[in-house]
């Protein structure tokens, strides 16, 4: 099973991905926005990410990994059928499950908030512009593709 962990910034991606990847047997995190660290980026960004999740999919399996949780930002319903597409080719019975992630506006600005004190950088009028650009994208109704809706205003331990 690989479930994939859809959302803005600041929302608990990567949180709720450490949690579940913790609590499920032979499971393996993988975050989209680390495999994508790379200056310069690559030109296509989520080709790139695709290709690679596909191949550490491959890689991991091979070792006996049976479930995977990723988390990234994906805007639209074709990125995310292009990842199925590629996982797929590893592996064409494997279950991806979508979720897209929600809390308030008023509890993901206080999550930024609140990892804003632990960074070295000041990045708060930054991440605010962008959590309401990615919500916008988000939310929209004709977006439905992005994912199950899943409320996650309470703790990891609990959501997981």
């Amino acid at each position: 099973m690989i479930i994939l962990l859809n959302g803005p910034l600041g929302i608990g991606k990567s949180t709720l991905a450490e949690a579940l990847s913790e609590s499920i047997d032979r499971c393996v995190m993988l975050d989209g926005d680390h495999i994508n660290a790379l200056n310069p980026p690559p030109a296509d960004e989520s080709g790139y990410l695709h290709t690679t999740l596909a191949l550490l999919f491959s890689h991991h399996r091979q070792f006996g990994y049976e479930h995977f949780v990723i988390d990234h930002l994906w805007t639209s319903q074709e990125e995310l059928r292009d990842l199925a597409a590629k996982l797929r080719e590893v592996d064409p019975d494997v279950d991806v499950r979508r979720f897209l992630l929600f809390v308030p506006l008023e509890e993901n600005l206080r999550r930024i908030q609140i990892r804003q004190q632990a960074r070295a950088l000041d990045e708060r009028e930054f991440e605010n512009r962008t959590v309401f650009a990615e919500r916008n994208i988000l939310y929209r109704r004709d977006n439905a593709g992005l994912g199950e809706l899943f409320d996650v205003t309470a703790s990891p331990v609990e959501l997981v």
